[in-house]
């Protein structure tokens, strides 16, 4: 299960396109064009196969063994096209620590966030290897789903949740988690990152939430019908 770049709705891998709002799925199309490949590859080796054993007249008893084990494979296909996929994404490139470091540093940096999200999803770094920058890399995936949601809410047509519910509730996991990781974060450099990436999740929910420092000082003790209720009335405002 994947989401939407664009709105944040969950996908699955056989879904090319977001139902939603129509953005393609290039996960989607990889995987299905991967499995397009291990059918076709399937379906080869079976005709070689019977081929072989009636040129070698070894017997239709052996033929049916071996067309029962291909007809086993080709249902496993879609589970071998997945974890192809998962092994393809461990080792895409097989880039260096130091080089994925590189990268990263050079993302918070330039403020880039949502391109931090995606380039450590692509890499599936863990917190063995990469410590605290995945912990910036976390609120770096809260502050993507925040902007997915809140695009769609002022720009898409949702058809499955209220993306405002959704963009609190992560706001309020990304404030707490910002807490913590402030308090525990021992790289004095990863924590000027850390907020920086704090500082433009205020400067964006202030611009399209319309939130004001004192709504935002307070969202760590709200609950999601709380802030909810507090973007509803500051939107409103703003009509008026």
């Amino acid at each position: 299960m994947v989401n939407c770049k664009n709105c944040g709705a969950p996908l699955s891998l056989e879904e090319a396109v977001c139902p939603h709002c129509g953005t393609p799925n290039p996960e989607a199309q990889e995987h299905l064009k991967k499995l397009a490949q291990l059918n076709s590859a399937f379906e080869q080796t079976q005709y070689e196969v019977v081929d072989e054993v009636k040129k070698n007249k070894r017997g239709y008893g052996v033929l049916v063994i071996l067309v029962m084990v291909m007809l086993a494979n080709l249902i496993l296909i879609p589970v071998h096209a997945a974890s192809y996929d998962i092994a393809e994404k461990l080792t895409a490139d097989k880039r260096g620590k130091d080089d994925i470091l590189a990268t990263l540093d050079t993302l918070m940096e330039e403020g880039e966030y949502i391109e931090m999200f995606l380039f450590s999803d692509r890499y599936r770094l863990n917190y063995r290897d990469y410590g605290e920058y995945n912990q910036i890399n976390y609120l770096a995936s809260d502050y993507n789903r925040v902007v997915n949601c809140v695009t769609n809410y002022l720009y898409g047509k949702d058809n499955y949740s209220d993306p405002l519910v959704q963009a609190c509730d992560t706001l309020i996991q990304f404030k707490n988690d910002y807490d913590s990781y402030s308090r525990r974060m021992e790289d004095q450099r990863l924590k000027g990152y850390l907020d920086k990436l704090n500082a433009e999740m205020d400067a964006y929910v202030k611009t399209f939430l319309k939130l004001t420092d004192e709504d935002i000082a307070g969202i760590a003790d709200m609950s999601n019908s709380e802030l909810l209720l507090r973007v509803n009335e500051r939107l409103t405002n703003e009509e008026e």
